[in-house]
């Protein structure tokens, strides 16, 4: 007679109403499944991977709330369990914290990183009412998208579309769009006026090029200042004689000339607004751009740009010097909210170097040592770093000195690599009834590998298995609405630190399952042991339990169990002191299973290092996961609770 299928986990154990969550389905007997259902409602799609794990896609749910999860084949189907539920939570809204550039052309092709909460199900982004010309989604917490043509400059509001709806309006769900640099203005043409002696004015004005022209005079030395851009920037010019040289400054710009000769002239301008930035980069007034140099045979400088001179004007320099502070303070403002609110790894890594370079460069600490003051010191600071063997700090110093960003050797700062992780080791499969229900590895958390191996060898050196049974992947259950939070027991499994017995392994048929819940009465208490499937007759084998007629094991059907007599001949180790080794131990006492859908029984649990009253979850789980990870999560509420011997709580 077949086995009908069984459900032993189902991961993750939450999803949207909305459907379309992938859920792995593991258990016994799936191999020839014809059908899954959530609830009354089929999948919208499954894959059998193998005999133990079915791949499905969840159909929309009808409300929020668990539904029975069923598996039909030809055998029969899955009965429900606690085991086998899903649980449907309403979608979450996106919400968008920041906008990052949050400024570009009018013409759209901006590239921008959208960051927030809840943006992993976006389905749209709109600029305003304007859809985004493409957007990709990198983790919940980021997606990328491209700006598309504004309708007009100015500011417009920025949202992310899922199937829950809209992202809400925010202070930092904006975007401005700009008029194209150079699209307006007039050319002007400076104009100079000569006076005698002390005094006398020049205006400059710009061409839309952003060059300014400058001439000088055999009187009172006049020339004409560099552009402002939209205007003309006046200035007070002291006279010359004739061949003098003469300097031109306007805003904060300057231009240089000399010749021949033994007079000399200046002239001065400046920004009134306060607004000038040598080498910045935003709108200019007017429309009109860059500083040009002045004339005359030597060099004249533009705005952070060595512009070549000779007779004539200089060429311009096509550098924009004025940003609205407006503009200004809104650019600071996503800047820190991009660091305050960092969640994807690329975020946190760039909130990472910015804390590096605070501690670098920022004088937190008065240093005894006085900064170099030329050339020849620097030099002499470096030598003595190479001569100390300081090769990670003389890079960092020269780094400094070329203003680039220097290597980032490990400081001590927090990374996106967390220090354990889940590895798959070689599962006991034992040549019984029901072996391709065991998967060939199992997870165990990278800590514990070691260990787990060491008692692995150690049992098959008695000639006994142990079948054990995980998920391909441990993945974190998301949160939002309507989710729930999961078992004690389920904790310890998201945190690496529980692993489960193949429940098919045993309860079932004693003297022939590879595992046996075994007790010298009916009543209990009862323990774990392994069949000697192949005795090894080693000496040094623990006390082995031969079966008589007052030995007692545990056999479960699919409705019912009952405790019945050990055949007689069976041998059994108790596995419990060598897992105790490992680390590892059952569920004390263990639970008796009511039927043989219930695996309670099968745990086996590791709390090497938990502290009562001082180990938080929110450390054991960054022991594991990324920052982003835990905050998506259903645990995300429950960071701050804490070990109290047994079990975390708030």
């Amino acid at each position: 007679m077949s086995t009908p299928p069984q459900i032993s986990n189902c991961l993750p154990i939450s999803g949207s109403l909305g459907g379309g969550t992938q859920v792995d389905i593991t258990g016994s007997g799936l191999g020839n499944a014809t059908g899954v259902f959530f609830g009354t409602e089929a999948a919208i799609a499954f894959q059998i991977d193998s005999d133990t794990l079915i791949l499905a896609i969840t159909p929309p749910g009808a409300q929020a709330g668990a539904v029975p999860v069923t598996v039909v084949t030809p055998n029969g189907e899955t009965v429900p369990s606690d085991d086998a539920e899903f649980t449907y939570i309403l979608p979450v809204l996106p919400t968008i914290t920041a906008v990052y550039p949050a400024l570009g052309v009018i013409a759209g092709g901006t590239a921008v990183t959208i960051t927030g909460s809840a943006l992993s199900g976006a389905t749209g982004v709109s600029f305003g009412a304007v859809p985004a010309t493409q957007f990709l989604v990198q983790s919940d917490g980021s997606l990328l998208a491209t700006t598309p043509p504004g309708i007009a400059t100015g500011m417009v509001p920025v949202t992310v579309t899922s199937q829950g709806g809209n992202s809400a309006t925010s202070q930092g769900a904006v975007f401005s769009y700009l008029a194209a640099q150079g699209a307006t203005g007039s050319p002007q043409t400076g104009s100079s006026q000569s006076g005698a002696g002390q005094s006398g004015s020049t205006q400059g004005g710009s061409t839309q090029g952003g060059s300014s022209q400058g001439s000088s005079s055999q009187g009172g030395g006049s020339q004409s200042g560099g552009s402002q851009s939209g205007g003309s920037q006046s200035g007070g010019s002291q006279g010359s004689s004739s061949g003098g040289s003469s300097q031109g400054n306007s805003g904060q710009g300057s231009g240089q000339r000399s010749s021949a000769g033994g007079g000399s002239g200046t002239e001065t301008g400046g920004d009134p607004s306060g607004n000038y930035i040598p080498g910045g980069l935003g709108p200019v007034p007017g429309g009109l751009t860059g500083l040009g140099g002045t004339a005359g045979t030597g060099a004249g400088f533009g705005v952070g740009t060595l512009l070549p001179g000779g007779g004539g004007s200089a060429a311009p320099s096509n550098l924009p010097y004025y940003v609205d502070p407006g503009m200004t303070a809104q650019l600071v403002q996503s800047l820190l909210s991009l660091v305050q609110n960092a969640a994807s790894p690329d975020a946190l890594e760039a909130q990472n170097l910015i804390l590096r370079r605070m501690a670098l460069e920022g004088d937190v600490i008065g240093s005894r040592m006085p900064p170099p003051r030329n050339i020849s010191e620097i030099g002499g600071y470096l030598n003595l770093l190479g001569t100390l063997k300081e090769k990670a700090m003389r890079e960092q110093a020269l780094a400094g000195i070329l203003g680039v960003a220097g290597p980032t050797h490990a400081l001590g700062w927090i990374t996106n690599t967390q220090p354990l992780s889940m590895v798959a080791i070689t599962n006991d499969r034992p040549l019984v009834t029901g072996q391709n229900t065991v998967p060939l590895t199992v997870l165990v958390r990278s800590d514990f590998v070691g260990p787990m191996q060491t008692a692995f060898k150690t049992l098959h050196n008695y000639g006994v298995t142990l079948p054990l049974t995980s998920p391909s992947v441990i993945t974190l259950p998301v949160g939002g609405t309507g989710s729930i939070v999961p078992s004690a027991q389920m904790v310890l499994f998201y945190l690496g630190r529980a692993v489960s017995i193949a429940p098919s392994m045993g309860v079932t048929a004693p003297g022939a399952d590879p595992i046996a819940l075994l007790s010298a009465n009916t009543a209990g208490p009862f323990v774990l042991a392994s069949n000697i499937l192949n005795p090894v007759g080693a000496a040094t084998a623990p006390p082995i339990l031969q079966a008589t007629a007052d030995i007692y094991a545990v056999a479960s059907t699919l409705t019912s169990q009952s405790v019945v007599t050990l055949p007689p001949g069976s041998s059994y180790i108790f596995i419990g002191p060598i897992l105790a080794v490992a680390g590892f131990y059952p569920v004390s006492p263990i639970p008796i299973p009511a039927n043989s859908t219930v695996h309670n029984w099968a745990w086996l649990n590791n709390t090497t290092g938990l502290v009562a009253g001082t180990t938080e979850l929110g450390d054991e789980l960054s022991l594991l996961y990324r920052q982003d990870q835990i905050a998506n999560s259903v645990l995300a509420s429950m960071v701050g609770w804490t070990w109290n011997g047994s079990a975390f709580t708030p």
